[in-house]
């Protein structure tokens, strides 16, 4: 069973959490990126709740936050996302749709879901790999939106 009770709903861009809006609106005039509000193919917000577990289980660690939400906006070029979490704070990752590949999380340990994001990383020979969590309900009709943008974009 997965660490996390997910629910991921599709929104317009305007509507993400406030925090999270706003990180990716300074994000992608900082780097510009373009008008992702107004370009946006594909907005989506997922909340992700740790499950309680037992005293020896919650000795290993593992993310600090309890509670934490990502905003995801796709556009014909980028993907940008958002985390926010009360220990964590926010971060901001971004990835141009020409360079990534894109795949559907599947934990060999425990039923979770999400998408997986493979993106070059200037100066490393290895891609980085994110991970953009989902709820079980969406995450297919999500990735398979998500990977056409890509196949799109690289083509």
């Amino acid at each position: 069973m997965s660490d996390y009770t997910r629910v991921t709903r599709e929104c317009a861009v305007g509507e993400l959490k406030p925090e999270l809006l706003a990180a990716i609106r300074a994000y992608a005039q900082a780097h510009e990126l373009g008008q992702v509000e107004t370009d946006a193919l594909l907005c989506c917000e997922t909340r992700s709740e740790k499950k309680k577990k037992g005293f020896l289980a919650s000795l290993g660690g593992g993310d600090p936050d309890a509670l934490n939400q990502v905003g995801l906006v796709l556009t014909a070029q980028w993907m940008v996302w958002a985390r926010s979490g009360a220990r964590s704070g926010t971060v901001v990752s971004a990835a141009r749709l020409r360079d990534v590949q894109v795949s559907a999380y599947r934990s060999p340990l425990i039923p979770d879901s999400g998408l997986e994001v493979q993106s070059p990383q200037p100066g490393s020979p290895e891609p980085v790999t994110a991970f953009i969590p989902l709820s079980a309900d969406l995450a297919p009709s999500i990735t398979e939106r998500i990977r056409a943008a890509v196949a799109k974009a690289q083509a």
